[in-house]
């Protein structure tokens, strides 16, 4: 049985996170079920590939943890700094940890690492979330930060429940599992639930298309990530 959004995890259908993915539509579907996704889910992605890719995405997670920082100091209730103060604890102790284990794999330590350059995917896609941070209010970053947390949620949660994902033997699953597992379900909850409040008291309905560009804009470099472990991919 496929995996629906609807049926399965219907949180995602609702409120201003359902309309803001609905109506993403094309730019959406290429940015979870990119080639590099499918990759995963198969084992068949390369391991250069992969490797290059969560380099990145370890330098990326720095970044986005910085950006949730700077959501605890714009929120003005408890409520939305401790939902803000729970997601940047999932990035340093959990994320963060998956990719140094993955790296120490492959003889990297931590200062390999941060010793890395920064690919033009990740200085487009960060730089793009800390300027819309520092320049927008709260539902402006928590917007521009949603795609990542809640479309990596969804992968996980579809190649969990898929049943052709390859399981034995894939060098993928404990990426996969992390994704789609119980933790960081409930990460992706947390932040829908926040972004409901948000929209309420930042009058999101009257703002919603500048509100959908910065959407777009975050899904589109979310898509454009995948490359920056995979060169030439289309």
């Amino acid at each position: 049985m496929n995996w629906i959004a609807e049926r399965d995890w219907p949180r995602l259908e609702q409120g201003l996170a359902g309309r803001l993915r609905r109506d993403c539509g094309v730019d959406w579907e290429r940015f979870i079920d990119h080639p590099f996704v499918r990759g995963m889910a198969d084992g068949t992605l390369p391991e250069a590939d992969f490797r290059r890719f969560l380099i990145q995405d370890y330098l990326y997670l720095i970044q986005y943890a910085r950006a949730y920082a700077l959501a605890i100091y714009k929120a003005d209730t408890m409520e939305d700094m401790r939902s803000a103060s729970g997601i940047v604890s999932g990035l340093l102790d959990t994320e963060l940890a998956l990719h140094i284990a993955y790296c120490a794999g492959w003889g990297l330590c931590v200062e390999d690492l941060h010793g890395q350059p920064e690919s033009l995917e990740l200085l487009a896609y960060t730089r793009f979330i800390l300027d819309r941070g520092q320049t927008g209010d709260l539902l402006d970053l928590i917007v521009t930060l949603a795609p990542c947390l809640i479309g990596y949620g969804e992968i996980g949660a579809r190649l969990m429940a898929d049943p052709a994902t390859r399981r034995e033997g894939n060098p993928y699953w404990d990426w996969i599992a992390l994704y789609g597992g119980e933790k960081f379900i409930g990460l992706v909850d947390a932040g829908l639930m926040t972004l409901e409040r948000l929209a309420g008291r930042y009058g999101a309905e009257g703002r919603y298309p500048a509100l959908l560009a910065e959407f777009r804009t975050a899904v589109k470099l979310e898509a454009a990530f995948w490359h920056a472990g995979r060169s030439g991919m289309l």
